[in-house]
């Protein structure tokens, strides 16, 4: 698949990949910056149709021929009774047909945008610190790096920011609530000061009178 990316607008094939375990869906990377453009998820369909089945019902009948003219008895000699060719009957064989429901799995895929698989591999990490330091006064929930991230990337996408000062700006903020654990602020305040900073290190002509009015907050004076 060749198309533009909608982070970094680089043209050119994005590559095929899999998420990590255990989801482990199938998405499409960009070639340049490595970011989901496209995740397609597989779906099974199982129904049962009806199909028609012949079950064989074999039947050994006398042999009509042997009834007709009865063959003489054998002579205590004979060995004919160890003759595999000696006819013993017919063979006959019917079937008896039936409807059996038999289960068919038929699957079908739905692509579309990469945005909620950025959004999960951006907290990913985060998840996993606050699993392994579950003191309350350690780094911020994940409810609170999910508001920074969605306040970060929606300011981001107004002032039409590249994506790698929306990723910075994160990275500033989870230093920033990691280390200070600032409960009594806003995230939101607190996720608009670190997209400030990651603009200043971009240089990036951007005024803080157009971030206040793209975050919606007001500017302190």
């Amino acid at each position: 698949m060749s198309s533009q990316c909608p982070y970094c607008r680089a043209s050119g094939p994005a590559r095929c990949a899999t998420t990590q375990p255990p989801l482990s869906r199938a998405v499409s990377e960009c070639s340049a910056c490595a970011r989901i453009v496209v995740e397609r998820h597989l779906h099974t369909h199982p129904f049962f149709p009806l199909l028609p089945l012949l079950h064989p019902l074999p039947l050994v009948t006398p042999d009509l021929a042997t009834a007709v003219d009865p063959a003489p008895a054998p002579s205590p000699g004979d060995e004919d009774d160890e003759d595999p060719f000696l006819p013993a009957g017919f063979v006959s064989a019917f079937s008896a047909f039936s409807l059996e429901r038999h289960p068919v799995l038929a699957r079908s895929a739905s692509t579309f945008s990469g945005l909620l698989a950025e959004l999960e591999r951006a907290l990913a990490v985060d998840s996993a610190a606050a699993a392994s330091n579950p003191d309350p006064a350690g780094p911020m929930v994940s409810v609170e790096n999910l508001r920074a991230y969605l306040q970060i990337v929606d300011v981001a996408s107004i002032l039409k920011l590249d994506r790698d000062i929306a990723d910075h700006a994160f990275e500033l903020f989870k230093d920033c609530s990691s280390a200070t654990c600032l409960r009594n602020r806003s995230v939101e305040a607190l996720a608009t000061a670190a997209l400030v900073q990651a603009i200043r290190e971009a240089q990036q002509p951007r005024t803080l009178q157009e971030i206040s009015t793209a975050s919606n907050l007001p500017q302190k004076r």
